[in-house]
């Protein structure tokens, strides 16, 4: 294990989960929550770090994260499946979200044209940076330090949920299920590639699809949007 390989267990496996949980404190403090925009662009910018970061690591860690072989055919079915499988359970959840107007979904609902786009780059970014860090580069050093595949995925599916502590911990325990079922993915298919743009799809769509909700159920987060 390289020294840059424990920094990374160490950054995202306890500085991203306390920096979530204070996140999370913050949010609830603020009277008025971050414009969309602005928010998006400091993901999308906080997101390459972090994936760079990860490269990086990979690198001096010889971690191959990226194999010649292209997915098959089945990964693709594979991936459609945990796609829609994951639309269908998820969809009702979104919807209660809305009717109890949850504040914190005003951070995932695209008003208009510009923040659509701005989600789009969101959704495209965090798929890659987000399924190198923590379904490639965390999972093989947790691998590592455990000895075993099953527990590298358990814990880096459950640091992966507290990551994303600020969405609420009824979210961030639903997430634990999500990442683990994205392990799974990685593990049938062989590649992140696969998992990279099932995770692309389904944050696009449930970021438009909690817009759309926020229209039609009337959200405060939407009022006066652009359809």
């Amino acid at each position: 294990m390289t020294l840059s390989g424990w920094l990374h267990l160490a950054f995202f496996g306890l500085v991203i989960p306390v920096a979530a949980w204070r996140t999370k404190r913050i949010l609830a403090e603020l009277d008025v929550l971050p414009d969309r925009s602005p928010h998006f662009l400091v993901l999308i910018a906080q997101l390459v770090l972090f994936g760079g970061f990860s490269l990086l690591v990979a690198r001096l860690s010889g971690i191959d994260l990226f194999p010649p072989r292209l997915p098959s055919v089945r990964d693709w079915l594979a991936g459609a499946v945990m796609l829609a499988g994951t639309i269908v359970v998820l969809r009702p959840w979104w919807r209660r979200a809305v009717l109890e107007q949850k504040r914190i979904l005003h951070l995932f609902m695209p008003r208009n044209a510009t923040e659509r786009w701005l989600w789009v780059g969101t959704s495209a970014v965090a798929a890659v940076s987000e399924e190198i860090t923590w379904r490639g580069v965390q999972f093989a050093l947790v691998w590592t330090v455990t000895g075993s595949a099953l527990a590298a995925g358990a814990v880096c599916a459950v640091l992966f949920g507290l990551a994303h502590l600020a969405q609420g911990w009824r979210s961030a325990a639903a997430i634990v299920v999500f990442a683990g079922a994205f392990h799974g993915l990685v593990w049938i298919t062989g590649s992140l590639y696969v998992a990279m743009a099932v995770h692309f799809l389904y944050d696009l769509i449930a970021g438009l699809e909690y817009a759309r909700l926020g229209r039609v159920l009337g959200h405060p987060a939407m009022r006066d949007a652009t359809p």
